[in-house]
């Protein structure tokens, strides 16, 4: 896409000069390749939506229901009463979003709970210091991710090793998008994070993922790249 001259100030100014100084990778790029560039970005951002809104959900659900079999249904509500499984930080997250929805309803259901809880909660029900109280009992990594062992190879018994880094990678690179940050300079290559967040999400239900794969766009937006 080709800018005319004349109309380039009035471009940058709806995006800034700081914004835009993240698309110039050498002193040798014109207007117009950083330009194409933002935009190319922009695209590649849209294209992770689907893939990361369907794992959201998906994660949120499994590690609930997991917990539901160790717990009891109602364990969400128990913790609000009651610190019984959560840590600090997740209960107080879990507090405040009981709240809000306090102030809107009532009774908040447990359904609009799960819903409200940020996706930075349920990736951190993956660490270590959840590891005694619900990743070592019985089933309970099988039930979260049921097609882990499908898409990764763990060297370790403890599989939360491997697959908690990769959530957290998803999670840093989802709060960029939804910042309308830069992606596609990613460190680790935006297409090894396309394809770790493929894997995550087959790795909770290949039948589930499947479902949804025509929606995905990433793989012919790449090979457009400015």
């Amino acid at each position: 896409m080709q800018f005319l001259n004349e109309n380039i100030s009035k471009i940058i100014e709806n995006i800034s000069i700081d914004r835009l100084s993240s698309y110039k990778y050498d002193n040798s790029d014109d207007t117009d390749l950083i330009l194409n560039r933002y935009i190319y970005n922009v695209q590649i951002s849209e294209s992770f939506y689907p893939i990361i809104a369907v794992l959201e959900v998906a994660l949120r659900n499994r590690l609930y229901n997991a917990i539901a079999k160790l717990k009891g249904e109602n364990w969400l509500l128990e913790e609000v009463k009651n610190k019984n499984i959560l840590s600090d930080n997740e209960r107080n997250i879990l507090l405040e979003a009981y709240n809000k929805l306090k102030r809107k309803h009532n009774t908040p259901s447990t359904g609009a709970i799960i819903a409200e809880l940020t996706f930075g909660f349920w990736v951190n029900l993956c660490k270590k210091s959840y590891k005694n109280s619900l990743w070592d009992k019985q089933d309970f990594f099988s039930n979260v991710f049921p097609d882990f062992d499908n898409y990764f190879i763990s060297p370790t018994w403890d599989k939360t090793k491997v697959i908690f880094p990769e959530l957290k990678e998803i999670l840093r690179l989802r709060n960029r998008i939804f910042h309308h940050e830069i992606i596609i300079n990613n460190k680790n290559g935006i297409e090894n994070c396309y394809d770790k967040t493929h894997r995550v999400l087959y790795s909770l239900s290949k039948d589930y993922a499947e479902i949804f794969e025509h929606t995905f766009r990433f793989k012919g937006l790449i090979k457009q790249k400015p």
